[in-house]
């Protein structure tokens, strides 16, 4: 018997520009069994980062998106065959809560948008080219975030620029966004993270 396995992605959710986030499966005849690991991936370039943890919607929907259709033709297969009518009543039920939870993901997807994450993944696309926040990403883009600094600026970088950047109301917008996504590669620093995400553009400022 030839047997189908492997890992691939499923469940694109969080989209910004060209980039998801999706999670890779181990899959049986590419069924969706086992979540391994989530990743931000641009279908543009084809990159790809892994997030520090799975992401749970794009767990759901990957399952959502693939065994609902399934359920809903095997109840309709079955619909046809029995003649009980019970039966018939229960493949109705299964298919029509199958079609709602198939279709139900994608909206989902679409209602439920985390504003703030979306901002800085925005900042993040227009000056890298790829939409994700650093604040989720398993590898550091520290480094590259202060070399695009540097290449912009003729002053010595100072360690905690970012900081001073963020605390200064009248820094150039450019900057902003560089210490926006620099304080998102500092994800254990809860005051940071606060700090940034209220410079991002329509935040409620804390007095």
């Amino acid at each position: 018997m030839f047997i189908i396995w492997g890992k691939r992605a499923y469940g694109a959710v969080h989209k910004v520009g060209t980039t998801s986030v999706q999670t890779v499966f181990g899959h049986l005849y590419y069924l969706p069994l086992i979540p391994m690991s989530s990743h931000y991936v641009d279908f543009k370039t084809g990159s790809y980062y892994q997030l520090n943890n799975l992401d749970g919607r794009s767990i759901l929907c990957g399952y959502l998106r693939i065994w609902m259709p399934l359920a809903f033709v095997i109840a309709l297969i079955a619909f046809d065959v029995l003649d009980n009518t019970s039966s018939k009543v229960l493949c109705g039920l299964v298919m029509a809560l199958s079609a709602v939870a198939g279709i139900g993901s994608f909206i989902f997807d679409k209602k439920v948008v985390r504003q703030e994450s979306a901002q800085v993944r925005e900042i993040m696309h227009r000056h890298f080219g790829v939409a994700l926040d650093p604040y989720h990403c398993q590898a550091s883009l520290q480094a590259e975030i202060e070399d695009r600094v540097r290449a912009h600026s003729n002053d010595p970088l100072d360690v905690f620029w970012y900081k001073s950047t963020l605390d200064d109301a009248v820094s150039q917008p450019h900057l902003v966004d560089m210490a926006v996504l620099r304080a998102r590669c500092d994800r254990h620093d809860k005051p940071l993270q606060t700090r940034a995400l209220q410079r991002l553009p329509g935040a409620r400022k804390v007095a």
